[in-house]
């Protein structure tokens, strides 16, 4: 055996401090907690292009955001480049995909085919491309168009259907990778089970510092209860990577009668962007703020990769991709954009990136902040738009990103200024390898997405997928009218 299988949970929208183990926010997570202890956790993780749909395509092609021309949501991924997947495939994996997807524009409830637009998994898929109706939803398995109808919690099946697909595989020679990619913890906050809402009373929340103590009664209540509900999917998600963890620990590795899956496995857990909850008073990811940009993000190999290990190096999604290409032995694509950072992850803090590179490219008029480049580095957060800086956060000194050191008062202190400039210039050189003319957000919008509204491409109906979900709806109403009263 010379070569781990790969496990990767990926989830939606969860920021970074939303996890026992960061010692930010209260939320219970013990499962997480394990995993961080047993691996190592990377404080200093983030979303280079903080949205749902960029961001997992730059994930799944180690490209960057204009390269691989996803730039907002509803569009699809450039086809017939390197994908994460296919690096795998080629290295004799058995790729598997069950969840979320998110990158081939068009209905959000249509059928994938076969082929280049699964970007290389093509040993199991249960996938519905987009779908956040936790207590109603569906999925696509393998090669038949016909609607799954999903019943219960809807991450509680996913981990059903990963559990399953890890059995079989437990009993093959080949390596796996597989991603399940869990819908949770994004809005709706409120849709799940009883069992999971009722873990985290609302009246019990408490802010994080960057919140303003000033608004009023009817908003602070609101968005207790909304951070009471995100809080409830991410403790039922750390439920379903429990079981996941308890599987690896219990299974023999057919490759290695004598060892466990989990010590022939390489564990990641990260999430493709976070959620900015009111902090800042934001409600919108995109955004160049900790809470939206950065995102949590365990390794677990044992023996391998440091147990108990917390590191502020930078590290970036689209790194991911090159660096377990790279830790399993399988050749990096030579288009991937994103660094080799094996010697870093194994231990070796010098071999830390400098920054990591963020942005978000176009205009979305709903969003109350603009188009932005920036970069992250051990100590700080820089970001510049088209009109010059707007925000530089010293992450170390201010975790909360409460002061912003782009401000008049600011402006005439000589230590400022070198700082920013300091920074501008990795921003430049940024800018410059990644071949991005730092045009307006409506010109980007106007030549990767023609078509959209304010920055933004309309939702494609799907005739077929509501007369379905109206036919399943009538027919779950009529079994309920059958059922004897309690």
């Amino acid at each position: 055996m010379d070569r781990p299988n790969i496990l990767f949970v990926l989830t939606d929208q969860m920021r970074s401090t939303a996890m026992g183990c960061a010692g930010v926010e209260k939320v219970y997570t013990p499962n997480l907690d394990s995993l961080a202890a047993q691996g190592t956790r990377f404080t200093n993780a983030i979303s280079n292009t903080p949205a749902c749909a960029p961001a997992r395509a730059t994930l799944f092609t180690g490209l960057h955001v204009l390269s691989h021309e996803l730039v907002n949501n509803e569009k699809q991924v450039k086809l017939g480049t390197c994908t994460f997947a296919g690096g795998f495939r080629d290295a004799g994996y058995k790729c598997g995909y069950i969840g979320k997807w998110h990158m081939d524009g068009g209905a959000r409830t249509a059928f994938i085919p076969p082929g280049e637009r699964r970007l290389g998994f093509d040993d199991y898929w249960a996938v519905a491309n987009c779908t956040h109706s936790y207590m109603e939803s569906f999925y696509y398995e393998d090669d038949d168009p016909e609607i799954k109808w999903v019943e219960g919690y809807e991450p509680i099946v996913q981990t059903d259907l990963a559990l399953d697909y890890l059995g079989r595989k437990a009993a093959e020679e080949s390596p796996f990778f597989l991603t399940l990619s869990l819908g949770t913890p994004h809005d709706p906050y409120q849709e799940m089970p009883a069992e999971y809402a009722e873990k985290y009373r609302w009246q019990d929340i408490e802010y994080t510092p960057n919140n303003s103590p000033y608004e009023p009664a009817e908003v602070r209540v609101a968005k207790r209860k909304m951070l009471a509900g995100y809080y409830a999917h991410v403790t039922a998600l750390d439920e379903q990577l429990g079981r996941l963890l308890r599987f690896l620990d219990e299974r023999p590795d057919p490759r290695a009668p004598d060892k466990k899956l989990a010590d022939t496995t390489i564990v990641v857990f990260a999430s493709d962007h976070g959620d900015m909850l009111g902090s800042h008073g934001q409600y919108f990811k995109s955004q160049p703020y900790r809470e939206s940009a950065g995102v949590p993000l365990i390794m677990r190999w044992p023996g391998q990769i440091a147990a108990g290990r917390t590191t502020d190096g930078p590290i970036s999604l689209v790194d991911l991709m090159p660096s377990l290409l790279s830790l399993s032995g399988a050749e990096i694509p030579p288009q991937a954009e994103g660094e080799d950072l094996t010697p870093f992850i194994l231990g070796d803090e010098a071999r830390a990136q400098d920054s990591v590179w963020i942005n978000f490219p176009v205009d979305v008029k709903i969003i109350h902040s603009p188009p932005f480049r920036g970069v992250v580095t051990r100590d700080y957060t820089y970001a510049v738009t088209q009109e010059g800086p707007w925000c530089l956060f010293d992450d170390k000194e201010d975790p909360f990103q409460r002061k912003n050191l782009i401000s008049w008062a600011a402006r005439d202190n000589a230590e400022v200024v070198a700082l920013q400039q300091e920074l501008q210039q990795k921003v430049d050189a940024w800018l410059e390898r990644t071949n991005d003319p730092f045009e307006d957000g409506d010109t980007i919008s106007d030549r990767y997405q023609p078509g959209h509204r304010d920055g933004v491409l309309p939702q494609v109906a799907d005739t077929e997928f509501a007369i379905a979900l109206q036919q399943r709806r009538a027919a779950l109403g009529e079994r309920s009218a059958d059922r004897p009263a309690p």
